[in-house]
């Protein structure tokens, strides 16, 4: 356990929560981990928003729980979509249906648990804004649905839950949440980071592998 530092008192003792400290922390750090997994590895999200929202329900649901929404999320949405796309309708009214839709399957999805368990017992102590947030997740998908192939939207899905879940993992260590709040300093030291990662010109790793293997291929030729 660290001891509280003077800054962290401070602030804490001016109108600032400690879980509202907590949460703009963890929100730092995910960005952070998005930029590196973006322009470091190449890995394709939705957006940044998607990946910090997931991330930081995740560590309120506990991963079990929260890839399980997730997955429901997604199935629903692939299901009302299917369907909403064969009546003409307007984006936005569309969207609108398949909250509702969603809302009546996790309606649904409870009264299952509650009568079969399905291993989530403790479903029903899960904050109901970290559900609402992971709900959020469907409109990100269906955007990209209909932009681009299933295949191409659901690889964007899985590297989004990916970088969410390193998020998840590494905000949820109490060695480095309580290491951070005492160490504020280390805020600015990552808006200088993602300062660096702005002017990176290089490539990146997938990047390398995609060169790598096209070589290979053009030798083999």
């Amino acid at each position: 356990m660290f001891e509280t530092s003077a800054l962290t008192e401070w602030i804490i003792g001016h109108g600032i929560s400690q879980m509202v400290l907590e949460i703009l922390i963890s929100l730092c750090i995910v960005a952070t981990i998005v930029s590196v997994a973006r322009y470091i590895f190449g890995s394709k999200t939705y957006g940044i928003y998607a990946p910090i929202l997931l991330a930081i329900s995740y560590s309120y649901t506990g991963l079990k729980y929260g890839l399980a929404i997730t997955l429901l999320v997604i199935l629903t949405s692939l299901l009302s979509f299917s369907i909403l796309k064969r009546i003409r309708m307007h984006y936005i009214t569309r969207i609108a249906t398949n909250y509702i839709i969603l809302s009546i399957i996790l309606v649904g999805f409870f009264l299952l648990i509650d009568s079969f368990g399905l291993g989530l017992d403790k479903m029903s102590n899960i904050p109901p804004l970290a559900f609402i947030s992971i709900a959020a997740l469907s409109d990100f998908f269906i955007k990209q649905y209909i932009k681009k192939s299933l295949v191409g939207s659901l690889m964007t899905l899985l590297s989004t839950i990916l970088v969410a879940i390193l998020g998840w993992f590494i905000i949820s260590r109490e060695i480095i949440s309580d290491y951070v709040l005492n160490n504020l300093w280390i805020i600015p030291l990552l808006a200088f980071v993602n300062i660096l990662l702005g002017m990176f010109k290089g490539l990146r790793i997938k990047d390398y592998f995609r060169f790598r293997f096209a070589s290979r291929d053009e030798n083999d030729k």
